[in-house]
């Protein structure tokens, strides 16, 4: 698990429209808020930029009525970051998630590749240190960390929501964090 202190940007992507992020840090005693939305027809530059997790950082990317709407290709994993960084042992991180596209056919392959939306709390500009919260079009909610590049599925695989629209969440105490699922606690891990 990440022990060291947050000091990194929040990523939002994958096959979704997410309509907002949010960064809690804190720390003794202030608490500080930063609050951004996708607004206009592109992604402002003063607070988000893309960036690519895995594969190249082909696929659609748009902002639309509010929303961020992106569909990676190939195995690809593509979202953006916020340019503001955060430091902190406390934070709160969350996302509105608008919609997850269907399953799609990958390239080569007989079977379907679920579409996806992800929150991410990057611990480096590399992003080979982060903490997932991952939504899919099967209505299946994942959690991971990745340590230098090595992930680990943290979640039972059997974490699932009926809603179409969840809210995604991080919430880190320490060396303790909480996966969040429309506000509800879904899985904590030290």
């Amino acid at each position: 698990m990440l022990t060291r202190k947050f000091l990194a940007a929040v990523a939002l992507g994958g096959g979704a429209a997410l309509s907002l992020g949010h960064a809690f840090p804190q720390s003794n005693p202030a608490f500080e808020e930063w609050t951004a939305s996708f607004e206009g027809n592109s992604l402002d530059p003063a607070k988000w930029e893309r960036f690519t997790f895995e594969g190249g950082a082909g696929g659609t990317f748009k902002v639309e009525n509010g929303e961020l709407r992106m569909r990676s290709v190939n195995g690809s994993r593509a979202g953006v970051r916020s340019k503001q960084k955060f430091t902190g042992d406390h934070f709160i991180v969350e996302a509105a998630v608008a919609k997850v596209g269907a399953a799609q056919p990958e390239p080569g392959s007989g079977g379907l590749t679920p579409g996806d939306a992800h929150l991410t709390v990057l611990f480096d500009d590399s992003g080979r240190n982060r903490i997932e919260c991952i939504y899919t079009s099967e209505g299946t909610f994942e959690a991971w960390a990745v340590v230098n590049g090595q992930g680990e599925r943290l979640d039972n695989r059997k974490l699932a929501t009926k809603i179409q629209n969840p809210t995604l969440g991080v919430v880190r105490r320490g060396d303790e964090f909480l996966f969040m699922l429309n506000g509800q606690i879904g899985l904590q891990k030290h």
